[in-house]
């Protein structure tokens, strides 16, 4: 069975602030991530110093976040790569 997708408010506020043509790049790199979370340009990565938050890339300079879960991938954030560092996960 699938995982579930859940995305946070955060995220779907942040999403919204994207332009277009970025929504369309993540959207893309959603259906690489579905069909294989650890396709390689997806570039996923544990987040430094956290136990459940990965890192994925949407271009070089734009990043989004996610956790596990048993049954689910639960989007936490999207945004440029400062925004990340920043610890806006």
């Amino acid at each position: 069975m699938a995982k579930e997708l859940v995305f946070t408010e955060t995220f779907k506020e942040n999403y919204k602030r994207l332009d277009s043509g970025l929504q369309k790049r993540f959207g893309k790199k959603l259906l690489l991530f579905v069909q294989n979370p650890l396709h390689p340009s997806l570039q996923i990565h544990k987040y430094h110093a956290t136990e459940n938050v990965w890192e994925g890339y949407v271009t070089h300079k734009y990043r989004f976040t996610f956790s596990v879960t048993k049954d689910s991938y639960i989007f936490r954030n999207i945004g440029p790569h400062d925004i990340i560092d920043k610890g806006k996960i």
